[in-house]
């Protein structure tokens, strides 16, 4: 089995060691800083040799390290591993060890899974939790980071694990358990790697959460991703401060007032619009063609926007419940079709002709029975594709 140099040297950057194995572009050391992924916690990267080590995972006690590019005999090889990437990740998963922990503590919360994806931690409870209850257990998380309490790897016996620890071990489990403990904070089963003391990772923050099946996501993030995001929010409100004109503190409430204008305005142009419109639709309708069980209204609007459109639409099957609308908005990136009747109908169904009207104009759209909707970029087709449709709802 190899020997795992990341449990005994944690802190260790490089190392040297022997192949004991050769499977293409797989290689098996004797001993290796490299750790494998697993427990939610990406593996290491770095060189073997200078050839780039792209994924490391283990079976049956085995360090697999996968290569960029083989290497053809057995003999001693050293490593170093991307130091960066580790100590992050050792951060990363402290913090989230220490913020489940007080989660833990404050209420009782168990966490179900955890996983570490780039700068992004998630964790997920398995019940609803407040976000009231998610700040409390931060604050709480960032306490202990300040205490700069000792992290101790211990492998006690069951009866202790089953006293202390906020999770158990399978049951099956017939190895030593390797429990992580931060007094007072934590004591949980965890193969992972993590920062000697909870003062190296920093600082923590949650970022969002969730509902997720039944329960609660938690994002997070510690350490130097916590940094990192908190710079690049920095950043951003600085642009706001200076496109808003106002300190931090009055972001929100220029944003809301901006929003109440802005719907304002979207009120104001809809009456305008629908005022322009009255009149068309209602020589639409007086012009209508009847057919037997319908009268329909064929009509293109040159570079109109798909709200008038979409508002046409509206005045002209809302007025008479017989009538069939099929509307275009020809411009020069392509047309915007609309075609349906008033959802009272039942006897129509527009999606036949509609698909017909859209494979010729080389475009996409779908809908209901009585709304269909879609764009095609084929504007020289429009007439004839309208005259097909046409056709095939009369049919």
């Amino acid at each position: 089995m190899t020997r795992k140099l990341y449990y005994e040297n944690l802190y260790s950057k490089e190392f040297d060691a022997n192949i004991i194995d050769i499977q293409g572009n797989n290689i098996i050391l004797d001993k290796t800083l490299f750790y494998p992924s697993g427990g939610g916690q990406p593996c290491d990267s770095g060189f073997i040799d200078d050839i780039r080590v792209v994924e490391v995972h283990e079976e049956n006690g085995e360090i697999i390290h996968v290569l960029s590019e083989p290497i053809s005999e057995y003999k001693q090889v050293h490593g170093v591993i991307d130091w960066d990437k580790r100590f992050e990740l050792m951060q990363q998963h402290l913090g989230e060890h220490i913020f489940a922990g007080e989660l833990y503590n404050l209420n009782g919360l168990h966490t179900a899974r955890m996983r570490i994806e780039g700068d992004n931690v998630s964790i997920d409870v398995d019940t609803p939790v407040d976000e009231k209850i998610i700040l409390e257990a931060e604050s709480l998380a960032n306490e202990a980071v300040y205490k700069d309490i000792p992290v101790e790897v211990i492998y006690p016996d069951i009866d202790e694990i089953k006293r202390f620890a906020r999770k158990l071990p399978p049951e099956h489990n017939s190895e030593p358990v390797r429990i992580v403990k931060i007094e007072s904070v934590d004591y949980v089963p965890c193969c992972g790697l993590h920062v000697n003391t909870t003062g190296q990772v920093g600082l923590i923050k949650i970022t969002s959460h969730e509902n997720h099946k039944g329960g609660t996501r938690i994002y997070l993030k510690s350490g130097r991703a916590a940094y990192r995001w908190l710079d690049s929010l920095y950043r951003e409100v600085r642009k706001a401060e200076s496109e808003l004109v106002c300190g931090y503190m009055g972001i929100n409430e220029k944003i809301i007032n901006l929003k109440s204008q802005i719907d304002s305005l979207k009120s104001q142009n809809e009456n305008t619009i629908i005022r322009y419109l009255r009149p068309i639709a209602e020589d639409l309708i007086n012009s209508a063609k009847d057919f037997a069980n319908f009268r329909l209204v064929k009509h293109v609007i040159k570079d109109s926007s798909q709200d008038e459109i979409k508002h046409l639409f509206k005045l002209l099957t809302e007025s008479d419940k017989n009538l069939v609308a099929f509307l275009a908005s020809e411009n020069h990136d392509g047309v915007f079709i609309m075609f349906g009747c008033n959802r009272e109908n039942k006897n129509i169904d527009v999606r036949p002709a509609f698909k017909k009207v859209i494979n010729i104009l080389g475009g996409k759209g779908g809908g209901s029975a009585f709304s269909c909707q879609g764009f095609g970029n084929k504007s020289e087709l429009l007439y004839s594709a309208m005259d097909e449709a046409i056709n095939i709802l009369v049919k």
